[in-house]
């Protein structure tokens, strides 16, 4: 048995999710997690999280999906480990960092694993320094400047920078990280989830 995730485009209307469900069980797969990511203009992406038994190539799941009507995969990765509700990641990250006592590597290596990205960097704004990182982090003095030109943007994404980065501030601090997936887009919740652990993981600091 493996464990993979599956991105979906799929119409936003009554029916839809369980005509994905039919159709993954019909090739012998089980959905065991969805995690709605966005909706707009009719649609939206979804994350499902499925078992394939070792007999069943996940190919055939994906030709079974792209016979429902008006879905389309993004999206196919294999994971490790049974994957928990990002939330519930999101939550231990933050516990991490906290117990800790707010070590900015246990950060960065927390959110890269809930993010499932390439690379994870913080920056301190003030000194213009990369002062935790995990995973291969692009040339500092890109990101520096980078981080800096987003201060004047909403958090954790914007239509104005690269769909497949997201960052966010440490609420209060000179602090930022900045993430990057390469062919992954970050969506609308991610971006949400991401944007709340700056505020949290700035407030813990803040009261330090």
């Amino acid at each position: 048995m493996s464990v993979h995730v599956i991105r979906l485009w799929l119409p936003d209307r009554p029916g839809t999710l369980g005509r994905v469900a039919a159709a993954i069980g019909s090739v012998g797969a089980d959905v065991t997690g969805i995690e709605i990511l966005e909706r707009g203009a009719g649609m939206a992406i979804d994350e499902v999280t499925i078992d394939v038994p070792d007999s069943t190539p996940v190919d055939d799941v994906v030709s079974a999906l792209s016979r429902v009507d008006g879905v389309a995969v993004e999206d196919v990765h294999r994971i490790d480990d049974e994957r928990l509700d990002h939330g519930v990641v999101g939550l231990h990250v933050l516990a991490d960092f906290i117990e800790s006592d707010r070590d900015l590597d246990v950060l960065s290596s927390g959110l890269r694993r809930l993010l499932e990205s390439d690379w994870v960097a913080v920056v301190d704004r003030g000194r213009s320094a990369v002062v935790a990182a995990s995973g291969d982090v692009p040339d500092p003095s890109w990101l520096i400047a980078f981080l800096a030109g987003t201060i004047h943007l909403d958090d954790a994404g914007s239509e104005h920078t690269p769909s497949d980065v997201i960052w966010a501030h440490l609420a209060g601090t000179e602090l930022s990280f900045a993430s990057e997936r390469r062919g992954r887009a970050f969506r609308a919740r991610e971006r949400e989830h991401v944007s709340a652990i700056g505020r949290v993981a700035g407030a813990s600091m803040r009261r330090a």
